[in-house]
């Protein structure tokens, strides 16, 4: 048995079409989803890089330091009080000391004779942790170079070699880093223009010619009207013209402006947004930032293209589970914030992609409803190469239709730069809870109708304040 992990750090499952978008291209993930299973509900249980990798290997982090809460049900700020653990039904296994290598999963494939290998097609700068590369076999560079055309042209370059050696283990895992859809963003300007709608003359004409046609299709009666009046309109109009000769300032600021035909300037692409708040008030900052990401998207979308097609090339694509998952999702703006500036547990961040291709494109277009986190991963890992989890929830029943998820709600828990925050999301609804928030900021728990209020936008706590008092009772709910 082989497994291919395809790692997209700070890709939002809401960017792909096998998740609903219908504006961004991702024709090559879209082929690969429909050959997949695609688990629909995949929430982080905390969206930090460092965190999801623990969470991966079936590993523990440090312990995090206490921070300040409020006490239960809108209190004061108690001192040394500290953000509660996620409790999902079934935890990855907990040990002291995440840095040491030979824990986990890792660990347990050595001894089944799987050999794991990493491939870093990242750039230097989102690399992990060291304790999480200690424990591969092999650690395999093909990062981005400077005359690199785009993000994954070394990964493409050295992928033949490397999967003709892959392809020959009897059992492997190939692990593989990819850092595209986080900026600084390589962006081609011609897809960038493509999503922001530069050089739309043409399209806009065809539409007023078509809208012309069908006007005089509706009313041939206006047209002959038109045409009688049409040589008093241009007498009018000579007339007026020679009423008043315009002065020479007039005619040398006119001629200054651009004409219709004239080409529009070119807009570059956002590459390098800075992370921290974002001004929703501001339409063409929202454009210009979501084109750009949308660019990104597609451009990696054809790169993996490439990728899919060599592992289809050495027949990994009928021995091999190849999975596409991500650690978090990149913010852009939807609540305020770009990038990992805030713990605001919104969609954006917490939902990821999880699509899983079994050998053959078994189960190829099952969709699984029910919720499933990052950790659930190391046990779905060892179940592929017959290593039965003594913990953990593995997700291969969900995907042959063997079982549904034992979960009914996904609980998330993050700490970042002096705020903290945790969420639970059940069937109906998506309930945040402020657990700290910065000095002079200002931040209330948030109710939110799903799966109606897919975004996020309608909060709902004033109206439903029974069901959210009980959901931040059970959030701050010890978890022993």
């Amino acid at each position: 048995m082989k497994a291919i992990v395809f790692v997209l750090r700070g890709c939002p499952a809401g960017w792909l079409g096998a998740y609903g978008n219908e504006w961004v291209g991702t024709p090559n993930l879209d082929r690969f989803a429909a050959e997949s299973v695609v688990f629909d509900r995949h929430i982080s249980d905390r969206p930090d890089p460092n965190a999801a990798s623990a969470a991966w290997l079936g590993i523990a982090e440090p312990t995090p330091q206490p921070v300040l809460s409020p006490s239960p049900l809108g209190g004061g700020v108690g001192e040394g009080s500290s953000v509660p653990e996620p409790n999902p039904p079934t935890p990855f296994p907990k040990k002291e000391g995440g840095e040491r290598a030979g824990e986990g999963l890792l660990s347990a494939l050595r001894t089944a004779n799987v050999r794991t290998i990493l491939v870093r097609a990242n750039h230097p700068d989102t690399d992990g942790p060291e304790w999480f590369y200690a424990g591969f076999a092999e650690v395999f560079d093909a990062r981005p170079q400077a005359e690199d055309n785009s993000t994954l042209d070394a990964l493409i370059r050295a992928l033949p070699s490397l999967l003709e050696r892959f392809a020959a283990e009897a059992n492997g895992l190939l692990w593989i880093e990819v850092d595209g859809l986080l900026p600084p963003w390589d962006v081609r300007q011609d897809i960038f223009e493509a999503y922001l709608g530069r050089g739309a003359d043409e399209d806009e004409e065809e539409k007023y010619t078509a809208d012309e046609v069908d006007e005089d299709d509706e009313d041939e009666d206006d047209e002959e009207e038109d045409d009688d009046t049409e040589e008093d309109e241009a007498i009018e109009e000579e007339e007026a013209a020679v009423e008043e000769e315009p002065e020479p300032e007039a005619v040398a600021a006119e001629s200054s402006l651009p004409t219709p035909s004239s080409p529009l300037p070119t807009v570059p692409p956002w590459f390098d947004p800075p992370t921290g708040p974002f001004d929703l008030a501001d339409p063409d900052a929202w454009e210009w930032l979501h084109s750009t990401f949308a660019a990104v998207v597609t451009a990696l979308d054809a790169e993996l293209g490439v990728v899919f097609d060599l592992l289809q090339t050495h027949g990994l694509d009928k021995s091999s589970t190849c999975i596409v998952t991500s650690d978090f999702g990149y913010p852009l703006g939807e609540h305020g914030q770009i990038g990992l500036h805030r713990p605001w547990l919104h969609t954006e961040l917490v939902h990821l992609p999880l699509i899983v291709r079994l050998p053959g494109a078994a189960e190829a277009c099952r969709r699984v409803t029910g919720f499933t986190q990052p950790p659930d991963l190391f046990p779905t890992l060892l179940d592929l190469f017959g290593v039965k989890p003594t913990e953990g929830m593995s997700l291969l029943p969900l995907a042959r239709g063997e079982a549904e998820s034992v979960r009914t709600q996904a609980i998330t828990a993050f700490e970042l730069n002096g705020a903290a925050e945790m969420s639970i999301r059940t069937d109906d609804c998506a309930f945040v809870l402020p657990m700290k928030v910065p000095e002079g900021e200002k931040r209330e728990p948030l109710l939110f109708d799903k799966p109606d209020d897919r975004w996020e936008v309608n909060d709902m706590r004033a109206r439903k304040i029974d069901l959210a008092d009980e959901l931040e009772r059970k959030l701050r709910e010890p978890t022993g």
